[in-house]
């Protein structure tokens, strides 16, 4: 009895907590649908439009926000998959002098706030003449503490005599990486790319600070002015939705895809 009950009550509050975290996203949805001049008017008529995103992707060039994203999350974790899988190997496998202290800098790079790093970050780009272009967005995430750590604790689940075979059989270090160690890791490569995506889709701060170009704006900056102008001619929350849905839609649909390989990769690496 007692433990029908429990189950009981903890669906109730799963349930109340699934619904707080739900409505705003589904009000969202029901405002970028309707017309702008029935936003506010709670009725359940079936006047729905897409006028809302035409308007976002036209007349506030949403569709080159959103390319720009695109080349930086792609080009960001493209070159993070080369540079942390040769890193973990390195402190996997590898005994080298000052390999503790690569390891400490490591796990105090992991806790120390980002935006600490904002104005040297910037400084550096600046004396590199990076500014306002993508590649001053992408360079400072070429490397990754968590993507190292990640397939650092993967790595060495693996066996080395799985190595030593494929060296036997003919492989040099990048065909085993190739044959051996990515096959055997593909969940956390999988979450580490799931995380990176999230990140740099998401990432407002330092591009705000780097771009100042509207052709080279993205996604999160986008979305930001279009709240702000729409809030000094008033509120426009059909506009508003409608962005804030196309920043959100490809992330969502991401995890739901990738959901299970996600959660099972951070469970076995021990990450939390």
């Amino acid at each position: 009895m007692k433990t029908r009950l429990f189950t009981f009550i903890r669906f109730v509050v799963l349930l109340i907590v699934s619904l707080v975290w739900a409505v705003p996203l589904l009000w969202a949805l029901w405002a970028a649908i309707r017309p702008a001049s029935m936003v506010t008017k709670f009725n359940f008529d079936l006047n729905l439009t897409i006028e809302n995103f035409k308007y976002v992707f036209k007349l506030w060039d949403f569709s080159t926000y959103l390319r720009n994203s695109l080349l930086i999350v792609i080009g960001t974790l493209a070159v993070q998959l080369v540079t942390v899988t040769l890193a973990a190997y390195a402190v996997s496998r590898i005994d080298f002098a000052g390999k503790k202290l690569f390891m400490v800098i490591l796990m105090a790079h992991l806790v120390i706030p980002s935006g600490v790093l904002l104005m040297s970050n910037y400084l550096t780009i600046k004396s590199l003449r990076l500014t306002d272009t993508r590649m001053g967005v992408m360079v400072i995430y070429f490397g990754s503490s968590m993507g190292i750590m990640l397939l650092r604790q993967c790595y060495k689940t693996i066996p080395k005599a799985l190595e030593e075979a494929s060296v036997i059989d003919g492989c040099n270090l990048w065909q085993s990486l190739l044959h051996v160690y990515l096959p055997c890791c593909k969940t956390a490569y999988l979450s580490f790319a799931i995380v990176s995506i999230n990140f740099h889709w998401n990432n407002f701060l330092w591009p705000n600070v780097i771009l100042n170009s509207q052709s080279k704006r993205t996604l999160p900056i986008g979305l930001a002015l279009l709240t702000k102008i729409s809030g000094d001619a008033g509120p426009q929350w059909s506009y508003a939705c409608a962005a804030t849905l196309v920043v959100l839609a490809p992330l969502m649909i991401l995890f739901l895809i990738f959901q299970k390989q996600f959660i099972s990769s951070f469970i076995s690496s021990g990450v939390k």
